[in-house]
């Protein structure tokens, strides 16, 4: 089980990662070293990378569409492969429930994510796919985000 110091941490880190340890230190009351030594032993494993969050639509790109796949089975890996390599899926997951993927994707238009859904078609037995095209963002990243640890129900 993970220390309750280690959450505190880390709920800094997804509300503000680039925060001064030291700023982070006086807002939690865990001193500076303690921070920096559980960053270091938890990068790699429990912290995956550091990363920013970006707003799409203000580098142009201004449609994002959620898609769910079923492939052929003897299709699934070549699938898998052409989705992690491919510039416009932002994130990939393989799922359940009579579907093989679900895709994030970011495009700037419409027609762009109509001709890459039109592509994976000609290039892969598609058995069946759901395309859902974001509207609105609500709420992005704000699991263990919350340094007073409401979200973890104590």
């Amino acid at each position: 089980m993970i220390k309750k110091t280690d959450l505190i941490i880390i709920s800094s880190l997804r509300q503000n990662a680039r925060e001064k340890l030291t700023e982070m230190s006086r807002k939690t009351r865990i001193p500076v070293s303690t921070i920096f030594d559980r960053i270091k032993l938890h990068e790699g494993g429990l912290i995956k990378k550091h990363t920013a969050l970006v707003d799409f639509g203000k580098l142009g790109y201004n449609t994002r569409a959620n898609i769910i796949l079923k492939v052929k089975r003897e299709h699934r890996e070549d699938v898998r492969e052409f989705l992690m390599k491919h510039p416009s899926v932002n994130s990939a997951f393989k799922i359940n429930n009579g579907y093989d993927f679900s895709i994030e994707t970011v495009f700037q238009n419409i027609k762009e994510v109509e001709d890459f859904i039109e592509l994976l078609e000609d290039k892969f037995s598609i058995k069946s796919k759901q395309v859902f095209y974001v509207i609105d963002e609500l709420k992005k990243e704000a699991f263990l985000s919350n340094p007073a640890l409401e979200s973890f129900g104590n």
